[in-house]
């Protein structure tokens, strides 16, 4: 008879040091044989550690651990892959400079026949894409085998790191914030595939801050606070309101999703017209004719599905891709595309402020400490004369850390931080500078637990309540309802929408436009 536990987790202990950091502090976890156990709790609570020393990423100080009734050592992740076990991280973990279906079947590349030319490690390069996209086909995932994953949009580069374990085949696996990235279609699909994965007698861990996605999937659920267990409960005998208060351990409260009032716009600060780019890769979208401006004193809501021209969008606005045609007005100054190197220089220069999408390759330096991350861009205040004014540095990163609630030392190494409060520390860095004219902020709240996100989201507000012109990026569609004062939709890198946030306007009606239903 086949076992029934899957996995069993008993008095894991992990403290990093020197920080003195205690990650996992006691933590239990038991997960049934064939089932989706869904993992949660606030950010720094220990969800990501107690996974990584499953995966064999952590070795932890004290405790034991099972799988399939029998005690284990998982020592390093090529031990947890022989046992079965295979972790999809929240950070991807890829070779940026191969393609898809070389991450993707990495180590188990296709050799070439005859068999000399297998012998000298040839790889099948036509068969290995072909394996590639018959397996994204499998699990409807778009994905383009060819292309570098370094060019791939941030959902299409989690979706090479999920089919990867997949073509694995593994037994037991590990989703860290799966869906953080994907649209809600995305989503459903993968969500439809972890089921069939269920039926098959596959095991699925799930570590989300999205009750509605537990509520929906999950057979059971653990929640953790601070490093320790607090409980394990079946889905179906707790409602989403107990499940939030159990994660924040708060009693329960009434719902605060509504969209913040109406406030009066100033004078426009960012003005756009004909913004286009071209496409940078095979299954890229180019961006074609955008107009749009910012007052201050408003925040405008951009949302998009994946490949749909959000990330070129956001790229254009960060710096990173000139466009090929589109005249800019900032302030009352005025430049076309070849003179995008202006542009620029606004960055530099602090009038506009931006939040990156991907918080590890562009927020952070993960090798750094906490401090020299929130520092980093403000040489003027810190680095007097070429020397760092350390008390300063180091008082100013303190206050940011209890200001905006981060698990973190000001001299711990930001690699040791979970996502929610790498998140946190770069959205820290920059409500902690001086008000720039206009915030570019993209996917502000991704992977933050409920009280963080409404943090981030109260930030906003008051930054837009102070006049500054705020230009939100983002996929997730209640939170563009929640605090934009206009929307705009992109649809194939064209801009179909473009409405006052009335009574009028819902999910339902964003959607539309999302799929291309419907266009002004």
């Amino acid at each position: 008879m086949l076992p029934m536990t899957a996995v069993r987790m008993r008095g894991i202990s992990k403290r990093y040091l020197p920080s003195g950091v205690h990650a996992n502090d006691g933590a239990e976890l038991v997960v049934e044989r064939g089932s989706i156990h869904a993992l949660v709790g606030e950010n720094g609570a220990g969800k990501t550690t107690l996974m990584k020393i499953l995966a064999g990423l952590e070795l932890p100080d004290s405790g034991d651990i099972e799988v399939d009734d029998k005690p284990v050592r998982i020592s390093s992740p090529a031990r947890a892959r022989a046992l079965g076990i295979g972790m999809v991280h929240q950070h991807f973990l890829m070779f940026d400079e191969l393609s898809a279906a070389e991450n993707i079947f990495f180590g188990l590349e296709p050799e070439r026949r005859p068999r000399i030319l297998g012998l000298l490690g040839i790889v099948d390069s036509v068969k290995l894409t072909e394996r590639a996209m018959t397996l994204a086909q499998e699990y409807g995932f778009a994905v383009e085998p060819s292309a570098p994953v370094g060019t791939l949009s941030i959902s299409s580069r989690q979706q090479v790191e999920i089919l990867r374990q997949l073509a694995g085949q593994v037994r037991i696996l590990i989703l860290d914030e799966p869906t953080s990235v994907l649209t809600e279609q995305e989503t459903e699909t993968l969500f439809e595939k972890l089921t069939d994965l269920r039926r098959m007698g596959r095991t699925i861990l799930l570590v989300t801050h999205k009750i509605d996605e537990v509520m929906q999937i999950a057979d059971r659920v653990t929640v953790m606070r601070r490093g320790k267990t607090i409980g394990t409960y079946d889905t179906a005998s707790i409602s989403a309101n107990e499940l939030a208060c159990l994660i924040m351990g708060t009693t329960p409260h009434g719902e605060s999703m509504l969209h913040a009032a109406p406030h009066a716009a100033g004078p426009s600060v960012l003005r756009i017209e004909g913004l286009s780019t071209r496409r940078r890769h095979q299954g890229g979208t180019g961006l074609s004719g955008l107009a749009f401006d910012v007052h201050g004193g408003e925040v405008l809501g951009i949302c998009a599905l994946s490949s749909n021209g959000l990330d070129e969008l956001e790229d254009v606005l960060a710096g990173f891709l000139a466009p090929t045609a589109g005249t800019c007005l900032f302030c009352g100054h005025q430049f076309d595309a070849r003179r995008f190197h202006e542009y620029r220089r606004l960055l530099k220069e602090g009038k506009i402020a931006y939040l990156p999408s991907d918080r590890v390759r562009r927020a952070v330096a993960l090798s750094l400490p906490v401090m020299d991350n929130f520092i980093a861009l403000d040489r003027r205040m810190y680095f007097a004369r070429g020397w760092i004014r350390s008390a300063l540095a180091k008082r100013a990163t303190q206050e940011a850390i209890r200001g905006f609630d981060i698990s973190a030392r000001a001299e711990q190494t930001t690699a040791e931080l979970s996502g929610g409060n790498i998140q946190k520390l770069a959205v820290a860095r920059l409500f902690s500078k001086e008000r720039p004219e206009l915030f570019v902020l993209c996917e502000p709240t991704w992977g933050l637990d409920i009280r963080s996100a409404e943090q981030v989201h109260d930030r906003i507000q008051r930054a837009r309540d102070a006049g500054s012109a705020v230009l939100l990026l983002s996929s997730d569609v209640d939170e563009i309802l929640r605090l934009s004062d206009r929307i705009m939709v992109l649809y194939r890198g064209k801009q179909v929408a473009l409405l006052e946030n009335a009574g009028q306007v819902n999910r339902a009606l964003i959607g539309e436009y999302l799929l291309g239903i419907r266009s002004a």
